[in-house]
């Protein structure tokens, strides 16, 4: 009864942690997008060092630093994976595909809940229901109403990149989730944002930008602005992996795919965007698959 009890417990956390990085995800598409004073490959590479040297001193203040650097030894090539392929590689589909196709295309990327049934049913052992299937694919819907208004334009090169992205994703959580088993999630996060921050930055380099008399450039309250997105994303990226510990990863990523429903509300009710029907329809998709979905009960060995 006790393990029962402690599993339905973990299980309410992980739903509840992400909740609240699916939130964070959505105020910080919505901050990037108003952001335009960047090269969006410096902002990702700047926003992911930052948030792992803020998760590093987290980690040193709660006495795990110790512990990072065993596991960072023992699980050095794990961690270049979740880092690299996982998430620089991806992330640089996705800017680069965004010069190449519209940005409404971008609801492809929600491909990774498929992915991630998929991967975790095969590699994670995940039992999927009928009913989560239909209710992973309704979200995906609901994203692609909100997104594109039912229109789907022309396909690219572009978009190849935004369905290929979510599968290097989803890889990354993979091993990630069974790291997790015995290593804390916020140590993992932070390997995963240093790792990959650190990665975009040489790539940068390397290409002739110096990022440093980049962000000497800014007028202040626009480095505060990218200081203030590596707290949301180290704090959103933390939750998230807190929860996929707890919950099955399938469940979580059909979850967390919606963060462009939170985007789009907030530019709503801050840029004054209109809400067509067809995109109260996809929202309220959107709501009641993942209110259904939280409910779900874990089917998981």
């Amino acid at each position: 009864m006790m393990l029962k009890r402690k599993n339905v417990d973990s299980e309410i956390a992980g739903i509840l942690s992400v909740f609240v990085a699916t939130t964070a995800a959505g105020i910080n598409i919505y901050l990037a997008k108003i952001i335009s004073f960047i090269n969006r490959f410096l902002l990702t590479a700047l926003m992911f060092t930052l948030s792992g040297l803020i998760l590093l001193i987290v980690n040193i203040i709660l006495g795990k630093i110790v512990d990072a650097l065993i596991y960072g030894k023992k699980h050095f090539l794990k961690f270049l994976w979740i880092g690299i392929i996982g998430t620089s590689i991806p992330m640089s589909m996705v800017f680069y595909g965004l010069t190449l196709s519209p940005i409404s295309n971008t609801f492809l990327l929600q491909t990774e809940v498929i992915y991630s049934m998929i991967l975790s049913h095969l590699l994670l052992k995940e039992r999927i229901s009928k009913q989560q299937i239909i209710l992973s694919l309704t979200a995906f819907l609901g994203i692609f109403l909100i997104t594109t208004e039912g229109r789907l334009k022309g396909i690219s090169i572009g978009d190849i990149l935004f369905l290929l992205a979510p599968f290097f994703f989803q890889c990354a959580h993979i091993v990630a989730k069974n790291l997790m088993r015995d290593i804390s999630p916020i140590i993992v996060v932070m390997y995963r944002l240093l790792v990959g921050g650190l990665f975009l930055l040489t790539l940068l380099i390397l290409v002739g930008l110096n990022p440093i008399e980049a962000m000497k450039s800014l007028p202040p309250y626009e480095n505060m602005m990218i200081f203030y997105l590596s707290i949301n994303y180290a704090l959103g990226n933390s939750f998230w992996y807190y929860g996929v510990k707890n919950i099955n990863l399938s469940k979580a990523t059909a979850i967390i795919i919606t963060y462009p429903s939170i985007s789009m509300i907030l530019a709503i009710l801050m840029l004054g965007e209109k809400l067509s029907p067809i995109k109260t329809i996809g929202i309220a998709m959107i709501f009641l698959s993942v209110l259904r979905l939280s409910l779900l009960r874990p089917v998981s060995e």
